[in-house]
């Protein structure tokens, strides 16, 4: 047997001697706070869950996506995100990974130039400063899946993790940093390192002084959570025991474990996930149980996310089967079943808490520096941005925004544009035109090339209570400057918000 290995067996024979007992201290705790894990969040998802009394949400923010070329940085779904998490009083939790292509390493050891990573976890944080609650820095590093295909490196993985913690502590210091959740498997090989070896291995490393919370992934495959720690050869949610045990034996029995993902599935792909399988109601009943018997043994396990609460998703993805709603969002039994738990629950814990958004500030729509450009060219000059749809032509651009109460007192659509003066370039608020209809004329001569801040009044009988949309069109080229494409205009947009008027 090589290294791992025999310290994979020596660490399962310490750990098993510890099995069946309560973990020291059990005394019986409240239940953890109940969240949900998205896969791409919109808003009819977060009003689920904030309907259902979840206090917090895990989402991934794909690093490709924000940065998909070095420093050319796109906010806008990230800027909503971070906006509809707090109208609905969602403690918002990041995953950072999915790298871009650019930032891969070459070198082995980590997959990721450390240093790019570090940079831009560090913008993340500085940009939401004070609004996301903590950051969880990677995901499942103990699969080469994870791993860009490298056999797991438990010491690489800590020095991406020691990056990322001290970039997040100088951008928000209150933020807290969650370590990777880690796969639970018993696989010592080049494709997976036992979930347990990792830990154990990280700490080796360092990792202690890395992170304030530990992340855990404790599925319980086919089986229920009170499912004998010593049974199925430890895949079941009793696992997350043992990483609790190595916590101790480091000296960390003060550091609290959350539960990132946690979940079951009604609907396994191919063969290799067939075991897998549970009926809806079993779905439910053992979602509900974790919590339960968490509550009862685990006072240390501070917060579950239920892996997932999304829509949308394919027959044959593999995701889709976890999931508490149905692909056409219709609730499945475990999201009425947790619902459930959550409103029994409330008067222990006040779990759902009111919206702290105040429209004595103004209501950002579109940051001052996210641009927005409407085209049929895409000829790229330094002072416009790429087309905002990816592609051309793009001739229209819908936002979401979040308003608590209208009221009757008018408001006023602020925002900066550049454009070559076209009288057609209308806007839409929840699909009702105002009046004017179409973005202002200015008289300038450097229309393409110089921001102007225009003012739009809008009556407070446009807007309504939660989610509403800006939609904005572009225009055709009046004809004497056609080139016989019936091209339309040129048209950018940034800085938009809603302000009360007077």
């Amino acid at each position: 047997m090589n290294r791992r290995t025999v310290a994979t067996v020596l660490l399962l024979l310490c750990l098993s001697l510890a099995a069946g007992r309560p973990y020291p201290g059990s005394a019986a705790s409240a239940t953890p706070v109940p969240g949900v894990h998205t896969i791409r969040a919109d808003d009819n998802v977060l009003q689920l869950a904030a309907d259902s009394g979840y206090e917090w949400m895990v989402q991934l923010m794909e690093w490709r996506e924000i940065e998909p070329a070095p420093g050319e940085l796109f906010w806008e779904y990230a800027d909503w995100l971070v906006r509809a998490a707090g109208y609905y009083s969602l403690d918002l939790v990041l995953r950072l990974d999915h790298p871009p292509d650019w930032a891969l390493s070459t070198e082995g050891g980590s997959p990721v130039d450390v240093a790019a990573y570090s940079a831009f976890v560090s913008r993340v944080a500085a940009r939401y400063r004070g609004r996301v609650l903590a950051y969880i820095i990677w995901n499942e590093p103990n699969l080469a899946l994870e791993w860009d295909e490298q056999p797991p490196d438990p010491a690489e993985y800590v020095s991406l993790l020691c990056s990322a913690h001290s970039a997040i502590e100088t951008a928000d210091p209150r933020a807290l940093v969650v370590s990777a959740g880690l796969a639970p498997t018993n696989h010592t090989d080049a494709s997976a390192l036992d979930d347990r070896l990792f830990l154990q291995e990280m700490y080796a490393a360092g990792a202690g002084e890395c992170f304030d919370i530990l992340g855990a992934h404790p599925y319980g495959f086919a089986y229920p959570p009170q499912d004998p720690y010593e049974a199925h050869d430890s895949l079941n949610f009793a696992r997350l025991s043992d990483l609790r045990a190595i916590m101790v034996a480091e000296g960390e029995s003060d550091k609290p474990v959350w539960a990132t993902e946690l979940g079951w599935t009604t609907d396994p792909v191919g063969d290799e996930q067939q075991w897998l399988e549970v009926s809806e109601e079993e779905q439910a009943r053992y979602l509900v149980g974790a919590f339960e018997e968490a509550a009862r043994d685990w006072p240390w396990l501070e917060r579950i996310a239920v892996w997932h609460l999304s829509t949308g998703l394919l027959s044959g993805d593999s995701m889709r089967g976890f999931g508490i709603l149905a692909a056409d969002g219709t609730p499945k039994s475990a999201y009425r079943a947790l619902a459930e738990m959550i409103g029994n629950n409330a008067s222990t814990g006040a779990y759902r808490k009111e919206s702290t958004l105040s429209e004595a500030q103004p209501v950002e729509i579109l940051a001052p520096d996210v641009v927005v450009r409407l085209s049929d060219p895409d000829t790229f000059y330094p002072h416009w941005a790429r087309p905002h749809c990816g592609y051309v032509p793009c001739r229209q651009w819908t936002a979401q925004f979040y308003v608590t109460e209208p009221g009757v007192v008018p408001w006023q659509l602020q925002m900066e544009i550049m454009q070559v003066e076209e009288p057609g370039n209308l806007i839409w608020i929840n699909g009702r035109q105002i009046d004017p209809p179409a973005l202002p004329l200015r008289d300038r001569p450097d229309f393409a090339s110089v921001w102007t801040a225009i003012e739009i009044p809008v009556p407070a009988a446009l807007l309504q209570p939660g989610a509403n949309t800006l939609e904005i069109r572009s225009s055709p080229r009046l004809p004497v400057y056609q080139d016989g494409n019936g091209r339309f205009e040129s048209l950018q947009i940034r800085n938009a918000r809603l302000t009360r008027g007077s």
